[in-house]
């Protein structure tokens, strides 16, 4: 909790930036997959977007390829349509796992491997006098592991607070 009060009076605190075109974000992710992301634009409309998150007591790597669109302007700042697709891999612990509505118990915590391809959807709002954006993302995932052969998650919805520079 102090990092990210630490994190957010950075942001606040930070002075103006004059340019228009930013190269680089790096930020924080709360939701069902929670952790940090860091995201490189390459043009202005295409970005790419490593995402290091937690969940299931287990750590997931992900990278995204995304699309920009521009739905809006206003005095303070941007909003922005983001979309894409992207891989991950990673690990967690389960002791159980779902199948066609039945739930198998292993009784104990597992370790599992797990790799997979996902969506990216979400909107965001860039400050235009402060190099901060906030959001809202959507990371639908389908997955496969050691352990639960075929798994799908529809339901991974989170908050987004980046800083730009």
């Amino acid at each position: 909790m102090k990092n990210f009060l630490a994190f957010l009076i950075l942001i606040l605190c930070a002075a103006q930036v004059h340019g228009q075109f930013h190269q680089k974000e790096v930020g924080l992710r709360g939701g069902y997959t929670a952790g940090a992301n860091f995201r490189v634009t390459i043009a202005e409309n295409l970005s790419y977007e490593a995402q290091l998150g937690f969940r299931n007591q287990g750590l997931i790597g992900a990278l995204y390829r995304q699309q920009h669109q521009n739905i809006g302007m206003d005095r303070l700042g941007n909003w922005d349509f983001i979309y894409g697709f992207g891989v991950h891999a990673g690990f967690y612990f389960t002791d159980s796992y779902r199948i066609f509505y039945r739930e198998v118990y292993y009784g104990r915590d597992i370790f599992t491997p797990v790799a997979g391809v996902g969506a990216y959807l979400g909107v965001e709002y860039q400050m235009v006098d402060y190099p901060v954006s906030f959001g809202v993302s959507y990371l639908p995932h389908m997955e496969m592991s050691l352990k639960q052969l075929f798994g799908i998650n529809l339901w991974d919805f989170g908050l987004t607070v980046r800083y730009r520079f």
